[in-house]
């Protein structure tokens, strides 16, 4: 502390009040192949109608009960907890439905054309930029508008610009969105006020761009105006769009045929103006009640600060402005505004059929075969990379989406296998493994019998490590999105009962069991264990459904893990881990502290308190807390903190024992 001189009353504040904090128990990760959906993007879920909104409903018949069953085990876990980590994996060769809107200035236009293209191929965010900077001969783009995912289901969606209906309010439109329905029929999903002016502002003040706006608030749309993603637009918002000038003082103009004239007092025409034809810029005037007359800047007037108007930019054009002249206020006591340009049209002469403009050139790349069939061997390739975190980025196909590695800004605890093969199986055991922080819930493959599922446990599914639990069997459920009963995964059930546990219970309790995972939706097994197969798959660490007079249930909650230890238990493992996370968090706020006694008692106090409010929720018996540092720790500027716990076992048997006398 700094000595103080002079006299006085000095005040220093000492927070006493740190703690451990809780951290989230149960946040789960699943990767999933979906018809729709922004894809290749690790996004946070909270809520089954968000999920549904984005990615569509749960439909087995598209991909089958080997691909199709994320989306159900995703809205089974949301139903619990509303904490989710979703990814739609496609291939880096999917490209996106697009519109690319264009002006065009041919040389034998008066003004420029708006006019709408296609553009093959646009497998990331980097190639919709590209394409705005080609152009062909004077025709440059302006725009191009894409959904949020890759696909050809996206070629379903289409749109239609309308200029506003108040003519007051210039340059702005209204975009909607309409989406092809089952029965050919276009029904509409989304509308906006917008403009294709940055500048532009509503009655709020929030900015109506329309890049904004789709990035922001569409379901489904987005739109590109930049060729770097920042600042630098396309040649064609500087042709049509963007203002070079706009009035600064008292405007009048001469609307007389052969004398047009535009005057503004604060003006310098003279970096607008052009001594003869092809003519550069126009200008758009404006009166108070929203009529508008249009013109070409030529010579300056009598001074710069007027300027002679043409009715075109080519050659035969005459002085005179381009507009009903008749309707326009032009009196000098009227208010006038007006804006330059390099051109005028509206957005929406492109769009004036009666049905909207579709979205083009969606596709699903190499997930469809060129016979047009789903092919699995590249759904298991995208679903592996998915897992592993080098799955490519739609942002740019040569990174990486890999969030799902980052373990200091990204945290799960749970992620889900949703019946998917073996290979993608083991990605998500290197996954648990890498991280050290979560669980993967895994299922043995759909074996239609006890010793198909033996075998396939002893020779294909050779997890070995406490990161991994693995449950049968395959069940029939009645889905109530297809309306038929399909056969779906054992992670089918544990996807909403693992959070359910948790909700009702703690995440160290175990979610096994009449009492925490009871199941009512099965009508049928694979196959039943009896209790000398049972027995078996204990000892193969799997754990079954299993069918018994009061019902059906998961009975089994082992890891695995054939050590036997604690960490053959699953809700043993939660618990360790648990711990594990809210420690690191909080001992990371004392890094560059001073490493001494005040410090470790500081660090030793509160963690013995956490662990206590643990042990007093019935998830230890003991514990026992160490912390400080050797000499040599001290030179190497580190203390330690051991903590040992001895955690709550469940229990597995009961010995009923009878005395007779």
């Amino acid at each position: 502390m700094a000595s103080q001189i002079s006299p006085g009353v000095y005040t220093t504040i000492t927070d006493l009040s740190t703690y451990v904090r809780a951290v989230p128990s149960t946040v789960g990760l699943i990767c999933a192949i979906t018809k729709k959906g922004e894809d290749n993007v690790l996004k946070f879920v909270s809520g089954r109608s968000e999920i549904i909104n984005e990615y569509g409903e749960p439909n087995i018949n598209e991909y089958g009960k080997s691909y199709g069953q994320g989306m159900y085990c995703a809205y089974n876990y949301l139903g619990e907890s509303g904490s989710l980590y979703f990814m739609r994996c496609m291939p880096d060769n999917a490209s996106f439905s697009n519109i690319k809107i264009n002006v065009d200035l041919a040389t034998t236009d008066s003004t420029s054309i708006i006019s709408v293209s296609y553009t093959d191929s646009l497998n990331d965010i980097q190639d919709v930029r590209t394409a705005l900077g080609w152009s062909t001969g004077t025709k440059y783009p302006l725009c191009v508008l894409y959904p949020i995912g890759r696909g050809d289901y996206y070629n379903s969606l289409s749109v239609r610009f309308t200029s506003h209906a108040n003519p007051i309010l210039s340059g702005i439109y209204v975009l909607d969105v309409y989406e092809n329905q089952k029965d050919g029929t276009e029904a509409l999903i989304e509308s906006f006020e917008i403009s294709f002016d940055p500048s532009i502002r509503d009655s709020t003040g929030d900015s109506i761009w329309i890049q904004y706006i789709l990035n922001a608030y569409s379901n489904v749309l987005r739109c590109e105006m930049t060729t770097d993603g920042e600042e630098n637009f396309s040649e064609g918002y500087n042709q049509a769009i963007k203002i070079y000038d706009r009035e600064i003082g008292d405007v009048t103009i001469d609307v007389g045929a052969g004398t047009s004239m535009l005057t503004d007092t604060k003006q310098d025409f003279t970096q607008w103006i052009s001594s003869s034809n092809p003519y550069i810029y126009c200008v758009e005037a404006t009166d108070q009640r929203g009529y508008k007359l249009y013109g070409w800047l030529g010579a300056l007037g009598t001074d710069d600060d007027s300027v002679t108007i043409f009715n075109d930019r080519i050659s035969g054009a005459t002085q005179g402005w381009i507009g009903d002249t008749s309707v326009f206020d032009s009196a000098v006591d009227s208010p006038i505004t007006y804006v330059i340009k390099k051109s005028y049209t509206l957005i929406s002469s492109a769009f004036t059929s009666d049905l909207p403009t579709p979205l083009k050139k969606g596709s699903d790349g190499q997930l469809l075969d060129t016979q047009g069939e789903f092919d699995p061997t590249i759904a298991i390739q995208l679903l592996s990379q998915g897992y592993k975190g080098i799955l490519s980025s739609k942002f740019n196909v040569a990174n990486y989406v890999d969030e799902v590695l980052d373990t200091e800004n990204i945290y799960f605890s749970l992620v889900f296998d949703c019946g998917y093969p073996s290979d993608v199986k083991t990605s998500i055991s290197e996954l648990v493994q890498t991280r050290r922080d979560c669980v993967a819930i895994l299922d043995n493959g759909d074996m239609t019998s006890f010793n198909k599922s033996i075998t396939n446990r002893t020779n294909v599914h050779t997890f070995n490590n406490y990161f991994c639990s693995m449950f049968e069997e395959y069940n029939k459920v009645y889905d109530s999105f297809t309306g038929a009963d399909i056969w779906v995964s054992a992670v089918y059930h544990m996807s909403y009962l693992l959070p359910r546990n948790d909700n009702v219970g703690e995440i160290w309790f175990a979610a096994a069991g009449f009492n925490r995972a009871s199941i009512d939706s099965i009508k049928e097994l694979r196959f039943n264990p009896k209790l000398g197969e049972r027995d078996q798959m204990y000892l193969k660490q799997l754990n079954p459904i299993v069918k018994f007079n009061p019902g059906y249930t998961n009975w089994g909650q082992l890891t695995t893990q054939a050590k036997p230890s604690a960490l053959q238990d699953l809700n043993i493992v939660r618990l360790v881990l648990y711990c594990k996370r809210a420690l690191e968090q909080y001992c990371r706020y004392f890094i560059f502290e001073q490493n001494d006694y005040l410090t470790w008692n500081q660090v030793s106090g509160n963690i013995v308190a956490f662990l206590a409010d643990i042990k007093s929720r019935r998830g230890l018996y003991s514990f026992n807390v160490d912390v400080g540092a050797t000499d040599y720790e001290k030179k190497t500027k580190t203390f330690h903190v051991n903590v040992i716990l001895e955690p709550t076992r469940v229990v597995e048997k009961i010995l009923l024992n009878f005395f007779i006398k």
